[in-house]
């Protein structure tokens, strides 16, 4: 559970309340979208590996690393999709 004043909370995020996210991983972040470089909230760099878990809206505007998806998924109210359906932009 996460505190009101954590210091993640710091950055613009209220447009990612009730978002559908898909599941992914670093290696598919840098090959797909490799301007997603760190996680919206705590600023973990995104790794080139298969090993990172990292979730992503449905219009790939940010990148949230697997721990502050378990810390915010109750308090943003996010649904998790299955990551079969991202649709990855051309370069």
């Amino acid at each position: 559970m996460t505190e009101k004043d954590d210091w993640r909370l710091l950055n613009d995020v209220e447009y990612l309340q009730d978002k559908y996210l898909n599941p992914t991983d670093g290696e598919e972040i840098v090959q797909h979208a490799p301007g997603l470089n760190v996680c919206i909230f705590c600023r973990e760099k995104v790794q080139d590996s298969p090993h990172q878990r990292w979730f992503v809206p449905e219009d790939l505007n940010c990148c949230i690393c697997e721990n502050c998806f378990d810390d915010f998924r109750e308090a943003f109210r996010w649904k998790k999709l299955d990551g079969w359906d991202i649709e990855w932009m051309e370069p």
